[in-house]
């Protein structure tokens, strides 16, 4: 099953939690991150940097749940094997540092899609979670993950 999960709209802060974050709640499912993608969208020119980040530790207390979508038409309800999440009320998750993608670009219309080659999916699994950061820039802007749930 293929989902997507978005964020519209926003205006990440660089001293603020992730702004989305993708979380594994099943204990026998993996779950593969094959896209990510962000879109600016101010009228101005404002260099911008977001990073996909690999969880130290999961967030704690209640989660805010994003948009999320069914690729298929077979039914509207999501999946079960992870949950896509905007805030946490309690404890955001703990990143490592680094990142598994980072991508500079522009907040002026500028879009980035980065698709995964096979076997380059971002896989998370048991009690772990893959979020995005904004590292550069607060430009007015969205952004989503496509992933499949095994």
């Amino acid at each position: 099953m293929k989902l997507n999960g978005s964020v519209f709209g926003i205006t990440p802060t660089l001293t603020t939690p992730p702004y989305m974050t993708l979380e594994s709640v099943s204990t026998t499912q993996v779950v593969a991150i094959q896209e990510v993608t962000m879109g600016g969208e101010l009228t101005s020119s404002t260099a911008m940097r977001t990073r996909v980040r690999r969880d130290l530790a999961v967030g704690t207390g209640v989660r805010s749940a994003g948009s999320v979508q069914r690729l298929d038409q077979c039914t509207t309800t999501p999946g079960n094997a992870a949950f896509f999440s905007t805030a946490y009320t309690t404890t955001a998750p703990t990143n490592q540092a680094g990142g598994l993608g980072v991508f500079s670009w522009n907040a002026n219309g500028g879009y980035i899609r980065w698709l995964a080659a096979p076997g380059e999916e971002f896989i998370i699994s048991v009690a772990a979670s893959i979020s995005s950061l904004a590292d550069l820039g607060v430009g007015q802007s969205s952004y989503s993950y496509i992933w499949s749930e095994f």
